[in-house]
C-alpha cells in the first residue's frame, strides 16, 4: 500500500465512483455539457499548444537563443559537448526530458560544439527547440484548458432546473449516472496530463510522483499514448 503507483491507482478509481454519483445528482443535460467542456477543453487546449507552440518559438526565441548559444560558445574558445552547453544557454531542465531530447539524436553525446554560428544554431534547432517548445505547450494547454471549463461550467448551471421535473428529472439522472462513467474516464486522462506537467515543472524530483510512479501505474499506463507530456 505504500507503493505511490498504487496509491494513484485507487484515488483514480475513486475518482471515477465520484464522477458517476456526481453526474446522476447532476442529471444528463448538465453532465453532458460538463462532458463537452471536459474533451472541449481537452482537445482544443491540445490542438492549439501542438499547432502554435512551435511558430511562438520560432518568432519570439529562436533568434535571442541562437544569439546567446553563440555568446556562450564563442566565450568557451573550445570545443563543448552538447549537454554542457544545455545547461549553460538554457539553465536546469528535467533531466528525463533532456535525455530523451539528446537520445533522438544518434551519437549526440559525442557530438562536439565549436565556436562558431553554425553550432549555435545545430544547437538551438536539435536541442534546445524540442525542449523549450514542449514548455510552450503545457503553457498552452493550461491556460486555454481553464478557460474553456470555465465557459462550460457556467453553461451547465443553466440546465439542472431540468431535475426539477417529476419523471423526466428521474430518468434525466439515471441517465447523468451511466454517463458518468464516461466523464470518469476523461477525467482520469486529464489527471493524467497534470500528473506529468507536475513531473516536467518539477525536474522529476518528487519522490511520490515521477516518471517511474507513473510508469508503475496500471491505471496511468492506459493513457500513456494519448498523453502529449510524456517524453
Amino acid at each position: 500500500m505504500n507503493n505511490p503507483s498504487t496509491i494513484i491507482d485507487i484515488g483514480l478509481v475513486v475518482v471515477l465512483l465520484i464522477s458517476v454519483v456526481r453526474a446522476y445528482i447532476d442529471g444528463f443535460f448538465t453532465s453532458v455539457i460538463r462532458l463537452i467542456g471536459n474533451l472541449g477543453s481537452l482537445f482544443g487546449a491540445w490542438y492549439v499548444a501542438s499547432t502554435y507552440s512551435q511558430p511562438i518559438f520560432d518568432s519570439l526565441l529562436r533568434n535571442s537563443l541562437i544569439t546567446r548559444s553563440y555568446s556562450y560558445l564563442q566565450q568557451t574558445a573550445r570545443n563543448i559537448d552538447i549537454e554542457t552547453a544545455l545547461s549553460s544557454v538554457i539553465g536546469k531542465w528535467p533531466q528525463e526530458f533532456v535525455n530523451t531530447i539528446l537520445q533522438k539524436t544518434q551519437d549526440s553525446l559525442s557530438v562536439l560544439l565549436s565556436p562558431d554560428m553554425d553550432s549555435a544554431v545545430f544547437l538551438v534547432d536539435q536541442f534546445i527547440a524540442p525542449i523549450v517548445v514542449a514548455c510552450i505547450s503545457v503553457v498552452i494547454f493550461i491556460v486555454l484548458f481553464i478557460a474553456i471549463r470555465v465557459v462550460c461550467a457556467l453553461l451547465a448551471k443553466m440546465f439542472k432546473t431540468v431535475n426539477k421535473v417529476p419523471i423526466l428529472g428521474f430518468a434525466n439522472r439515471l441517465a447523468g449516472g451511466l454517463s458518468g462513467f464516461v466523464i470518469g474516464g476523461v477525467n482520469i486522462i486529464l489527471l493524467s496530463f497534470l500528473f506529468s506537467i507536475i513531473v516536467i515543472i518539477t525536474g522529476d524530483s518528487l519522490s511520490w510522483l515521477n516518471s517511474q510512479v507513473i510508469s508503475q501505474s496500471q491505471i496511468l499506463a492506459l493513457t500513456g499514448m494519448i498523453n502529449p507530456f510524456l517524453p
